[in-house]
């Protein structure tokens, strides 16, 4: 029993083991008739391929593996910062599913051009569509948070419990929260809050720290809303991990002031010169560039590039989509038992507006 297994890696072998849930999987597919099987990660292809090889699956579907990031990449990083007692076999074996998918794929779809250059390697039909946002929700308790805040100067951080977003944090706020004056504050949001607070990095200067943070943790989309508008200025301290960074792309959108690290650009940097950008990838550079932010005079944001903000919304990343998944080949692969072939002739029209449909590109009739 491997004991330092990652979720993913542990979940995709339970189920790949688990006769029951492959006779469910493979019940939904024969009953669906799929165009297309899309794997958002990898980890679900070992019962993909399965169902390929031995279900007898019918004989018109195409691949699509679609990653955030480059999965075995990402799982080495992170064992590198585990140290030496993280478990290689997670990486391992997410090098051994990952590799395998790319090599039968039809089509491998990358956020990031320097994700699409390592695909690339194994496998020649890869196109790029960037990480997008939504437009965000309505703010609520603005004026709750406006009072709260009253009087202070803040900049914001918002990420999830992925151990590379606290890592990041640590390391540009290192070794304390001094370089703050008392009436600023770093407000973090979302499940990095707890990574942060529960590090041996934070608690060495516990006091000082938290006279300088709110560690405010998951927050629905209205509170995000109103503390993204209230914030003087949007911190983004990351050093690694895979694929592009969503809150770039939020921040950007939103027109906020932003800190930056020139890796939280990876994806998005043809707007690392814009106006309210300032990057460092050193800790006294960043938290001086933050102080400054804090304590100069707010900006009003007029993007140079902001006629491609709309890039940054869903609506814009995925519009290539469905034409390309459209254009994919149908391979002709066994056939179960009693299971019909024919298709009307305008299936892919049909498919293509549907796909539109789901990604909010079309808008139904």
């Amino acid at each position: 029993m491997q004991n330092k297994w990652r979720p993913d890696v542990s979940a995709s072998n339970f189920i790949a083991d688990s006769k029951a849930h492959r006779r469910e999987i493979t019940r939904a597919l024969d009953d669906f008739r799929p165009d297309v099987i899309a794997l958002e990660q990898c980890w679900l292809w070992p019962v993909i391929r399965d169902y390929i090889e031995t279900a007898g699956a019918h004989g018109g579907f195409s691949i699509v593996y679609s990653s955030q990031n480059v999965e075995q990449d990402l799982l080495a990083q992170e064992a590198i910062l585990s140290g030496k007692d993280a478990d290689e076999w997670n990486v391992r074996r997410a090098a051994e599913i990952e590799l395998d998918l790319l090599a039968q794929a039809d089509l491998v779809v990358a956020v990031s051009e320097q994700d699409a250059a390592c695909f690339s390697k194994r496998n020649s039909s890869v196109v790029v569509a960037p990480n997008g946002i939504w437009q965000r929700d309505k703010p609520t308790g603005l004026d709750r948070w406006a009072s709260r805040f009253s009087g202070l100067r803040t900049a914001l951080f918002v990420g999830s419990a992925h151990p590379p977003n606290a890592s990041g944090f640590l390391a540009m706020t290192a070794p304390d929260l001094g370089f703050l004056s008392p009436t600023e504050r770093i407000l973090v949001v979302g499940g990095v809050a707890d990574l942060i607070r529960g590090d041996e990095r934070f608690l060495r200067c516990a006091d000082l720290n938290n006279a300088r943070i709110e560690l405010l943790g998951v927050q629905d989309g209205g509170t995000l809303s109103a503390l993204i508008e209230l914030a003087d200025v949007v911190m983004l301290p990351i050093a690694e991990g895979g694929g592009t960074n969503i809150k770039t792309a939020e921040a950007l959108y939103n027109r906020k002031r932003i800190v930056a690290t020139p890796f939280a650009f990876r994806g998005y940097e043809r707007f690392a010169h814009d106006q309210n950008v300032e990057l460092a990838d050193h800790p006294e550079h960043f938290q001086d560039l933050l102080a400054k932010a804090l304590r100069g005079k707010s900006m009003q944001i007029e993007p140079t590039h902001a006629g491609q903000l709309e890039s940054l919304l869903w609506t814009a990343t995925l519009r290539n989509l469905p034409e390309q998944f459209a254009a994919l080949p149908r391979h002709r692969r066994r056939a179960p038992t009693g299971w019909r072939l024919s298709r009307p002739v305008d299936g892919s029209r049909r498919f293509l507006r549907a796909l539109s449909r789901r990604l909010g590109l079309r808008e139904k009739s």
